[in-house]
């Protein structure tokens, strides 16, 4: 009898040899990383325009962007354009290599001029912003845990439905010492960049 030779997609030796992590919930899980992703959208497992993000090796899907989202991004993306010191630049959902086990897609990322974007660390980051509509209590709990762990000095999560701006700052381990809510009407400056005022009554509804 001739031996049954089984196709074995291009993606399984790699799914198989990634790291399993026990869950304080007590459910076994298999971490990814970015090199994996990236596999996996080259073996088509993963589309290639998915929004997806890597959080300490666990793939999470990114919710949908509202009109209330893309309006308020588009509206602060023509005003940065504009209002960033020239010794600092911002990229849009940039795909931000942090680390191994981490890649993520924030709305803003301000760094210095000096720096190229794959070069910037967590702590090089000036100022991350996330602008959220329905993923607030995503961002405003995990990925702001998540930034603070990494190091990220300033982090701001917008309400796209309130117009109000969450102003995370002392990063540590276990979360941002500081954390503000301003609505529209307040004038805010970044710790790092206070030659970017931003009054978020100005952007267009």
């Amino acid at each position: 009898m001739s031996a049954v030779r089984i196709a074995v997609p291009p993606w399984y030796s790699f799914l198989m040899n990634t790291p399993r992590f026990q869950r304080p919930d007590g459910f076994a899980v298999r971490l990814f990383r970015v090199s994996d992703l990236e596999r996996m959208v080259e073996a088509g497992v993963i589309g290639a325009d998915e929004r997806l993000e890597l959080i300490g090796g666990e793939v999470r899907q990114m919710s949908p962007k509202g009109a209330r989202h893309e309006w308020l991004k588009i509206g602060l993306n023509q005003y940065f354009g504009k209002k960033c010191p020239e010794n600092a630049v911002f990229a849009t959902e940039p795909g931000w290599h942090v680390d191994e086990f981490t890649y993520l897609e924030p709305d803003f990322l301000f760094f210095s001029a000096s720096l190229r974007i794959e070069e910037v660390k967590p702590a090089d980051a000036l100022l991350v912003i996330e602008i959220a509509d329905t993923s607030l209590s995503f961002d405003l709990g995990l990925k702001a845990a998540l930034y603070a762990r990494l190091g990220v000095r300033e982090y701001w999560v917008i309400d796209a439905a309130k117009r109000e701006t969450h102003v995370h700052l002392m990063p540590k381990p276990d979360g941002y010492g500081e954390l503000r809510a301003y609505d529209e009407a307040i004038r805010l400056e970044p710790s790092l960049m206070q030659r970017l005022p931003v009054l978020l009554a100005d952007i267009p509804r």
